[in-house]
């Protein structure tokens, strides 16, 4: 059991890193993109310019959501599993 929610909790602690990786550079590019040195997180998909910059936001609007679901599960198996063993 322990191992498992050691597990669960790596897997949800690296999602939320990979989530943020993939916003940070999405971010960066759509600044370059419309020639700006600062760094965009836009998550309304109705203000994106093209359809990369559409189905990028729709993407991190849905990879936000689901971490933001993950962290307290993450949160919760590292401390059960601390607790256990």
């Amino acid at each position: 059991m322990v191992i498992a929610l050691s597990i669960l909790s790596k897997f949800c602690f690296g999602w939320t890193l990979v989530y943020l990786i993939f916003s940070l550079l999405s971010a960066l590019k759509v600044g370059r993109r419309h020639l700006q040195p600062l760094i965009f997180l836009e998550f309304e998909p109705r203000r994106a310019r093209g359809p990369w910059e559409a189905s990028r936001a729709k993407l991190m609007k849905r990879m936000g959501l689901c971490t933001i679901f993950i962290v307290p599960v993450g949160m919760a198996s590292f401390i059960v599993s601390e607790f256990i063993s």
